[in-house]
């Protein structure tokens, strides 16, 4: 019997069928497939089992129980540190390797709260590798660093955020400076402004893609604003890191 998975990014049409799940084959999936196969083959824990393709044409991989959060008040504290010693791992384990070629590490691409299964409030999975590709690991960490720790979230203070953005810069690697780790952020979230904005600008996109353009545009807008306005909390709380 077929579930269908919602939520988050979920791309349409993700069933799960006994504990397995199955997600419909797209111009990325050659390469994704193949990303987390080798993760697999080279014992990377964080990463779901890849079964191949079924019957329908469907990529088949491991289903992982656990819940994706959406608010701190959903995670341990321990969790933010946790995240980046993930993405510590799976840079490090792919740099200069065969998927990426010299001077590059494989790339989540996507590795907000919503593609990180969560047990007890602890990171145990990335999911939905389909953003996977060989580049730069300071997009995956600003990325993560900004969705995991700072934005405009009620019930939760600036000092609050920069204590675990801190704890999230340490895990990945201490040595980054304050100006690192908040440019990092900032890219992020131009990145998210930037591609949003042209699905917007594009006729041919659907209402219901403009749509999510809109809100991802105004969720990222809203949080470079709040980084901006909170500067100073973060600065002082980070420190500079350890001398480079």
């Amino acid at each position: 019997m077929e579930q269908p998975l919602e939520g988050g990014n979920t791309t349409a049409g993700v069933v799960r069928v006994g504990e397995t799940v199955r997600r419909p084959r797209s111009a990325r999936s050659e390469f994704s497939s193949s990303a987390v196969a080798w993760l697999n083959a080279h014992a990377f824990p964080y990463a779901p089992r890849y079964l191949g393709i079924d019957d329908k044409g469907r990529d088949t991989f491991e289903y992982i129980g656990g819940v994706t959060t959406e608010h701190p008040a959903q995670r341990d504290e321990r969790s933010y540190a946790a995240m980046a010693r993930i993405l510590r791992d799976l840079h490090a384990l792919t740099q200069d390797s065969d998927l990426t070629g010299p001077g590059a590490s494989l790339v989540h691409g996507d590795p907000g709260p919503f593609n990180v299964i969560c047990r007890a409030g602890m990171p145990v999975a990335l999911i939905d590798w389909d953003s996977a590709h060989g580049g730069d690991p300071s997009a995956d960490v600003g990325y993560a660093a900004w969705t995991w720790c700072v934005g405009d979230v009620p019930g939760t203070t600036p000092a609050e955020q920069a204590g675990r953005l801190r704890g999230f810069r340490d895990a990945y690697d201490p040595t980054m400076t304050t100006a690192r780790m908040l440019g990092a952020i900032e890219r992020a979230q131009q990145g998210i402004i930037m591609a949003e904005s042209a699905v917007l600008d594009d006729p041919c996109r659907d209402a219901g893609r403009r749509a999510h353009a809109e809100r991802a545009v105004r969720w990222a807008e809203t949080d470079r604003r709040y980084l901006a306005r909170n500067l100073g909390v973060f600065q002082v709380v980070l420190g500079d890191g350890m001398a480079e």
